[in-house]
């Protein structure tokens, strides 16, 4: 599992009010999290805040929150 995993698993936490034992990598954004374009668009935001890179231009590409994690490895390495 990446290193990048639980502080994506956190900020997706905090900004959906979701548990983070109901957040796996696997989980779809849309139909396991019901996590919608607008807040994909914060939970996007606040990790580039964290890690300073561009995710937005890249958010239709995210299906899972495996999707994300990779899409955020590849950007800082």
């Amino acid at each position: 599992m990446s290193d990048y995993y639980p502080k994506v698993k956190k900020v997706i936490a905090e900004k959906t009010g979701l548990e983070p034992s109901e957040i796996n990598a696997e989980s779809y954004f849309e139909d396991d999290l019901n996590i919608g374009e607008m807040e994909l668009i914060e939970i996007l935001e606040e990790l580039e805040e964290i890690f300073h890179v561009d995710l937005i231009e890249d958010s239709d590409n995210f299906i899972t929150v495996q999707d994300l994690v990779d899409a955020l490895e590849e950007h800082i390495q």
